[in-house]
């Protein structure tokens, strides 16, 4: 277990080193600097440019410092979104708007697939549960900014029902009154998240229950009594338990990080939105810091994702437990 552990995070390491490169020789090839996206950062924003990434050396050699400058902690300064802050100031403020929005869509996700899963492979033909896939299907296939726009317009311009922009009065203080409040303005974002990859996530779980419920201990169980609800519940749902994790491992941080759109045209000051804004001003200082940050999510949920796979199955073995090699 520990050296499978310490395997997974070399591995783990190496890969946010590719990428972190790959996003790196992207920034060096593009044309130009920030300066030339930003008029009023002057000289300034340019002689950062340079004395950061030295532009004018070997690729390698740059992208060794500036690993070197990760090393220490030192993310750097921001460009020409907030000229002369330093970026982990940044980071520090918009994560936890997106570390909220991502936590509600994924809570969101997780509690309609599951039970709607079970229906579905519960009453694989019924009218109800068609009707319910093909409109699922429908919002599939639709852009996540189409879906994020519908909401804001209808939900909120034409019924008026909720705020279209903002994050609420997060500290609107206790009680039921405060959450309320603060509750109004994330409902639309959430569901502009969760809407899009709803009908894959259950389609997903309909497919393995399916599977599981015609493995043998599960016929078995059926066989001796067993409801349907018990049979789906208690021997379907543990024996799927592996790939639904994993698929609720990649999930995750693509809830964190794909509210890219969906900050920006609810108004959100998270990730996502911070984003959007360095890649149009070209800050390359922020677009690194973000690039590398979501990698290491990603890699921390498949990480937690593998070691939920023994406790939910305890059929799972590592691979040093059956003294192969990982690789």
């Amino acid at each position: 277990m520990p050296g499978y552990l310490a395997r997974r995070l070399v591995l783990s390491a190496i890969t946010m080193v590719l990428l972190t490169a790959a996003v790196y020789a992207a920034i060096r090839w593009l044309p130009g600097g920030p300066s030339t996206a930003d008029a009023q950062g002057g000289s300034s924003v340019s002689e950062t440019w340079l004395a950061r990434y030295h532009p004018l050396d070997p690729l390698p050699v740059g992208y060794a410092r500036w690993l070197g400058d990760v090393a220490r902690l030192d993310l750097g300064l921001s460009l020409t979104v907030q000229p002369g802050a330093p970026v982990a100031d940044l980071l520090a403020a918009a994560l936890p708007y997106t570390l909220l929005l991502g936590a509600l869509a994924f809570a969101l996700t997780v509690c309609l697939a599951l039970p709607l899963g079970l229906l579905s492979a519960w009453k694989p033909r019924s009218a109800g549960v068609r009707g319910a896939a093909v409109l699922l299907y429908a919002l599939h296939a639709l852009p996540g900014f189409w879906i994020a726009l519908a909401l804001q317009q209808v939900v909120s311009g034409r019924w008026g029902w909720l705020p279209p922009l903002g994050a609420g009065p997060l500290d609107a203080g206790p009680g039921l009154g405060g959450i309320a409040a603060s509750a109004r303005y994330w409902i639309l974002p959430t569901l502009a998240v969760t809407l899009g990859p709803l009908a894959f996530v259950i389609r997903f779980c309909r497919t393995t229950l399916l599977e599981s419920i015609a493995q043998g201990y599960v016929v078995g169980a059926r066989a001796r009594g067993a409801g349907t609800a018990r049979v789906l519940c208690a021997h379907a749902l543990s024996g799927s338990a592996v790939p639904i994790i994993s698929l609720l491992g990649l999930i995750l941080p693509a809830a964190l990080s794909g509210g890219i759109v969906v900050e920006t045209i609810f108004g959100l000051p998270g990730m996502g939105r911070l984003f959007f804004l360095a890649a149009s001003r070209r800050d390359y200082p922020v677009l690194m810091a973000l690039s590398c940050l979501f990698a290491a999510a990603t890699m921390a949920t498949q990480l937690c994702a593998d070691l939920l796979y023994r406790r939910a199955d305890p059929r799972v073995s590592w691979p040093a437990d059956r003294g192969e090699s990982e690789l």
